[in-house]
């Protein structure tokens, strides 16, 4: 299993300072040896190539901009001749079509992409899980977020990858979130904020902070742990400065355009 990082920073795409850690919103890629599997089309979306010679599924874990909004702008999207699956656990394959097309449509869009792309395949998560197994165990988990957002895990037989966008940790979801990582060898963790700034007016915005990882990362029977969903205020000086902070030999901050083998 080979997982690129493609976006990085969390609710609008930043450019300016992010050199090293990444300006493109959440988008990331497993690719195992039959399936190409995208999780969520942030902005960096835009730098994905559609495999002709693996099923492509495109899985979002909820719809806020930062999420969605790179999914017309790669070019290998209107390229592709193959099938494309897009799915959620979050909401049923007719709900997700009309979300996509809403927004990529009408006052929001100037192109229609879903009755354009004719390669679009809205399906169930039930769906996904049968196209994937037996080889590939893709397993949901419900966040907490504004509006609802889901985690997914995906496990072969070589290893597991767990991925946690967008969840505003609460104490109770411990026993859960430690069973439903346990025995990753990779998680991939929404740290947005610091504490400090969770203190400071940022609860119930829907994000984790840095140190709740690590705390988390301490107890989780898991290998490595990698903060993503950076704070587009957040500048790759600032996050050097955070990273000499962090208090688990298990995590590090994300950085876009780097691949994880499992």
């Amino acid at each position: 299993m080979l997982i690129k990082l493609h976006g990085t920073r969390g609710s609008i795409p930043q450019p300016a300072d992010t050199s090293k850690y990444g300006g493109n919103t959440s988008c990331c890629e497993v690719l195992t040896d039959d399936m190409q599997i995208i999780l969520d089309t942030g902005t960096g979306f835009q730098n994905v190539q559609l495999d002709t010679k693996r099923t492509s599924i495109i899985l979002y874990s909820h719809f806020h901009h930062d999420h969605i909004q790179g999914l017309p702008f790669n070019g290998s999207v209107f390229a592709h001749q193959e099938d494309i699956f897009l799915s959620s656990a979050l909401v049923n394959r007719s709900v997700l079509r009309n979300l996509i097309q809403t927004y990529f449509s009408g006052g929001y869009f100037p192109v229609d992409i879903v009755t354009i792309l004719k390669q679009l395949k809205f399906s169930n998560i039930s769906t996904i899980q049968k196209m994937l197994a037996p080889n590939l165990g893709l397993e949901v988990f419900e966040l907490n977020h504004p509006g609802g957002s889901m985690g997914y895990s995906l496990q072969t037989s070589r290893g597991k990858f767990t991925y946690l966008l967008d969840n505003e940790y609460l104490e109770e979801q411990l026993p859960f979130l430690l069973k439903f990582v346990e025995g990753s060898d990779f998680v991939l963790w929404d740290g947005m904020f610091t504490d400090h700034e969770l203190a400071n007016g940022r609860k119930g915005w829907g994000h984790s902070s840095i140190e709740q990882a690590c705390s988390f990362a301490e107890l989780a029977e898991i290998k490595k742990l990698a903060i993503s969903h950076h704070s587009p205020a957040r500048t790759d000086q600032e996050l050097d400065m955070l990273s000499e902070t962090l208090t688990s030999d298990k995590v590090s901050f994300a950085i876009q355009n780097t691949e994880v083998t499992i």
